[in-house]
């Protein structure tokens, strides 16, 4: 945490980005203080973006040094569609971990956020500081690589070739990116980025809306900054609490169990573990290209089966069956969508930027045999789909030192926390948002009893409509409440 120190007491000028004021103690310190100043009271200028405002935030790379480079974020904004009645200003984190917040706003804000919100809130999404449209971002290997990578089937390849392979992938991440852009990403710089944008916005107080990882930051930015919100809503709470093995090994279990939903309802178990077996000694051609596709096709497949039910079963189902019958395409399909490859062969750049962000959010491995080990236990938990999951920390065995440790928040001085969790979610457990309403000052649990990742938006009414209700008059729902 000596990281987390050094930031909050560069921060100390009474700019309103922090906690607690810190005497400037020099000319130095006096200059990183208006430096701070200038930052959190910068003019965004908007410009129109299709029917969207766009802008740009600078932030300092390194809170310590904020004389030192910087960072330019996208910063977009659909104003309320009801001026009159309008609540104020909604931030949207959609997690990923390193998903486009200004990609998501430009293409999902009719299917992710209610008429009531999209009317009632200026709503405000952003690229965080290495992602997508930042300057700089996080580039690691290229197209080639990532192919040779991605190769290795996660389950049975030997530790020691997989753990090569991560420390190569974290070693092309930094000499190909901006100098010490690696070790400056992370949710606890994006939270006084958050804090300098909502300044910036002219807001006293803000409302956040994180959904999945977008709610790691969101706890951490209530952590920080509680009276600066009027409002948070997480939906699928990722557990701020444990190492990067630990979540992993969960998410594997639960994920496993939600295979196992999708087996009992369609009776394929066998026909998946035939398949499986298959896979190990035989890839399957793909019919159109030079291409094969082995196991790692089949756990991809069955991750998402887990993870979108509501959407994704039909194409799972045709999967499997043009797999029974000797054609990898479909497979092949959601082993590219694991990865973030396309058709022609390039690679969507937040997948690896989003292990630029786990890799400095949390403890990994960083031996050959405690990889082993988290494969292992990740493998127990969920012997379809657990080594896959377990191969996002292969980067981390080659990455600086994380900048947080595993801590519960009490986000105490916050407004109410309602934590939205789904009994059936693989990547954000049940149990995770149970514990983090608990553990919050002002948690406020709701329950969806559902499968599949997330609740919001889902068709529930009830869901709906209490996060509604809540964001709009800042009154959540009695604690416990199940939908």
């Amino acid at each position: 945490m000596s990281r987390l120190r050094s930031m909050l007491a560069a921060l100390g000028a009474a700019t309103g980005l922090v906690l607690a004021a810190v005497p400037a103690a020099s000319a130095a310190r006096a200059q990183s203080a208006d430096r701070l100043a200038g930052f959190g009271h910068q003019t965004l200028t908007w410009q129109p973006c299709g029917t969207f405002q766009c802008t740009t935030l600078t932030v300092p790379q390194d809170y310590a040094n904020p004389t030192g480079p910087v960072f330019h974020l996208p910063v977009i904004k659909a104003p309320a569609g009801d001026p009159a009645h309008r609540a104020g200003t909604l931030l949207v984190n959609p997690g990923g971990p390193a998903a486009s917040g200004v990609g998501f706003l430009q293409n999902y804000l009719p299917y992710a956020l209610s008429p009531t919100l999209v009317a009632d809130f200026d709503v405000v999404a952003w690229d965080t500081r290495g992602i997508a449209g930042s300057d700089p971002a996080l580039h690691c290997q290229d197209d080639a690589g990532l192919d040779a990578y991605y190769d290795l089937d996660p389950a049975s390849t030997d530790a020691a070739t997989l753990v090569r392979a991560g420390r190569t992938y974290a070693a092309a991440c930094r000499a190909n990116s901006a100098p010490g852009l690696a070790s400056r990403m992370g949710t606890i710089a994006g939270a006084f980025d958050t804090d300098v944008l909502r300044s910036a916005l002219g807001e006293a107080k803000i409302s956040y809306f994180g959904t999945s990882y977008g709610t790691f930051a969101g706890a951490w930015y209530a952590q920080l900054f509680p009276t600066h919100l009027r409002a948070l809503v997480m939906d699928g709470m990722f557990s701020t609490d444990l190492t990067g093995s630990q979540a992993v090994t969960a998410q594997a279990a639960a994920a496993e169990k939600e295979v196992q939903y999708y087996e009992s309802v369609k009776g394929n178990s066998a026909l998946i573990d035939s398949l499986a077996a298959k896979l190990r000694t035989s890839p399957l051609p793909v019919p159109g290209s030079t291409r094969t596709v082995g196991p790692r096709g089949l756990a991809a497949a069955l991750v998402a089966a887990a993870q979108d039910p509501d959407n994704l079963w039909p194409y799972v189902d045709s999967a499997l069956a043009q797999a029974a019958a000797g054609d990898g395409t479909g497979l092949l399909t959601f082993q590219d969508g694991w990865s973030g490859r396309s058709p022609n062969g390039t690679h969507d750049p937040t997948v690896y930027q989003g292990e630029g962000m786990w890799c400095t959010d949390h403890v990994w491995p960083t031996t050959q045999t405690g990889y082993a080990s988290m494969r292992s236990a990740a493998q127990a938990a969920g012997p379809h789909v657990g080594a896959l999951i377990a191969e996002w920390g292969l980067p981390c065995t080659g990455w600086n030192p994380p900048t947080i440790l595993p801590l519960p928040l009490t986000a105490a001085g916050s407004p109410p926390i309602l934590v939205v969790s789904t009994t059936g979610d693989p990547w954000t457990p049940y149990q995770w948002g149970v514990d983090a309403a608990r553990t919050f000052a002002h948690g406020v649990l709701l329950t969806f009893h559902a499968h599949g990742h997330t609740a919001y938006e889902r068709g529930n009414s009830c869901i709906d409509t209490d996060i509604d209700n809540y964001l709009v008059t800042g009154t959540p729902p009695a604690n416990g409440t199940v939908c």
